[in-house]
């Protein structure tokens, strides 16, 4: 039997998009603790899944076994736990690598690297953060590709804070774009400026990266927001506007109101986060949220960053005995 428990991550934007030969995408992002997704896998006559999303759990292993290189023994993949899918938090994929990593321990593969993994169920078509931190955990910056079928490289990763907290506001009447949604939604967006990505990434590399070596939560906070306006501006033409819908933009200007620096839409959204110092902010601000726009404690969540990536745990069967 085989447990494995991945974080889910918060994307905090793309930096290049021309629909030419130029390297694409690129990106930054965090794995956070809350909410994750849990799988067991067990030995089967046949494949199978069971739980909440365990339609997709049933295409990834497919998938991995059309590519795997051996014969792959039939599971029984059994969902533990699964947050609320198409909400920007990347679930499909860490989903994808959980499930790709059991299979690849069922024939013995444990040594496939994240990338490997994420090629053969089909993930990494334009982000990495979730495949990197899925391995590592912790702040992810990646370089984009040149080549679409490659994984882009990992060029950053670097622990956060474990005393900075993030609080997830996710309205429930909202969902994000995904699947052949999200491809339609890339094919239409107009190119990135080259100015823009110029400035993007100097925020990145010369503002996140260094304020969170430093732990300077409010220079992390605003290089993060002043990100998320660039990126929402590029996204603006799919989206609507900087932000996914109206009330997310009117809980990010209250917020922001409060005194809070970092705050942003993790990739399509709906979810909001808002990063802050310890559980006591974490706490006054979620609840604070919570009661002026009417949100319930599911829709408002505190969580902590993930430094560490997934965990597996393999349990071997005991040995029976017998008497004669």
């Amino acid at each position: 039997m085989i447990e494995i428990r991945t974080p889910c991550r918060l994307h905090f934007g793309l930096l290049a998009l021309d629909h030419g030969g130029a390297r694409q995408y690129g990106g930054v992002g965090l794995m956070i603790q809350r909410p994750d997704i849990a799988i067991r896998v067990t030995p089967s006559e046949a494949l199978s899944a069971t739980g909440p999303m365990s339609d997709k759990a049933l295409m990834f292993a497919r998938r991995f076994i059309e590519r795997a290189d051996a014969l792959v023994d039939p599971v029984a993949i059994e969902m533990l736990r699964a947050p609320r899918a198409h909400t920007g938090l990347g679930t499909g994929t860490q989903l994808g690598m959980a499930v790709a990593h059991a299979m690849a321990m069922v024939i013995g593969r444990d040594d496939l690297t994240a990338p490997q993994l994420a090629r053969r169920v089909g993930r990494g078509e334009r982000s990495a953060i979730g495949t990197h931190g899925f391995e590592h955990g912790g702040l992810i910056v990646e370089g984009g590709k040149t080549d679409a079928d490659a994984v882009s490289p990992m060029l950053v990763r670097h622990a956060c804070p474990e005393s900075w907290r993030f609080v997830l506001i996710s309205p429930s009447c909202l969902t994000g774009v995904a699947d052949d949604r999200e491809r339609h939604a890339f094919a239409q967006l107009p190119p990135i400026p080259p100015s823009t990505t110029a400035q993007m990434c100097r925020l990145v590399l010369l503002g996140l990266v260094p304020a969170m070596l430093e732990r300077d939560l409010g220079g992390f906070g605003e290089a993060l927001f002043e990100l998320q306006q660039h990126v929402g501006r590029s996204f603006a033409a799919a989206q609507g506007g900087i932000y996914a819908d109206p009330l997310l933009e009117r809980i990010v200007t209250w917020v922001r109101g409060r005194g809070v620096a970092g705050i942003g839409q993790s990739s399509w959204g709906p979810t909001l986060y808002a990063v802050v110092a310890g559980d006591y902010a974490a706490s006054s601000l979620a609840g604070d949220v919570a009661r002026q726009f009417d949100l319930s404690p599911d829709e408002v969540v505190m969580t902590r960053p993930d430094n560490h990536g997934a965990t597996v745990r393999r349990h071997e069967p005991s040995p029976t005995s017998r008497e004669g």
